[in-house]
């Protein structure tokens, strides 16, 4: 369980870096254009580490609810099936692992945990982004709980993989594509 939280936070905590980045910049063109707000430089900096440590701890958080539902058997069969070789496909803001018992997802800023078993069916459905039509999953668990990931724009063909994975694993009588 310890390589799963670890390489989720260092995914998470690599896209704070860049985000962090991201603003000193904006708040360095901002100050060099605008002398006038240089006496103001110690609250935008502090902003913007503040706004960095929060997303980190979402992260954390999010990361120890989602692993404080699994039970020891679970946390021990991903710790088997996370190290063995196992597809790993893009969908938005991360990645998704399709192992024997389990589907690991990280997927805007959450950690899921998926157990295959508890799959009643998935739907292939598609969000409208301007003129592309973006494909997701809608994970029907069941407890009736739905769960829905979003696959990348940039690798939209992951889905195909994915779903013909799900209908192989699970038939193809619960996946709709």
């Amino acid at each position: 369980m310890g390589k799963i939280k670890k390489d989720f936070m260092l995914k998470e905590l690599s896209k704070f870096v860049l985000y962090a980045i991201g603003l000193a910049v904006c708040a360095f063109v901002l100050l060099r254009y605008s002398p006038k707000l240089a006496s103001y430089q110690p609250m935008l900096l502090l902003g913007i580490v503040a706004i960095i440590a929060l997303g980190a701890l979402r992260s954390v958080m999010l990361a120890r609810s989602a692993t404080s539902n699994l039970t020891d058997n679970d946390t021990y069969l991903l710790d088997k099936e996370y190290t063995a070789s196992h597809p790993v496909y893009k969908v938005w803001q991360g990645e998704i692992h399709l192992m024997q018992s389990f589907i690991v997802c990280r997927n805007r800023g959450r950690l899921l945990f998926i157990p295959i078993h508890k799959i009643e069916r998935v739907e292939h459905r598609f969000d409208r982004i301007g003129m592309r039509k973006i494909p997701f999953a809608k994970f029907i668990m069941d407890t009736n709980q739905s769960i829905a990931i979003g696959f990348s724009p940039n690798h939209s063909k992951d889905s195909e993989a994915v779903f013909a994975w799900l209908a192989e694993r699970l038939g193809k009588d619960k996946v709709s594509h």
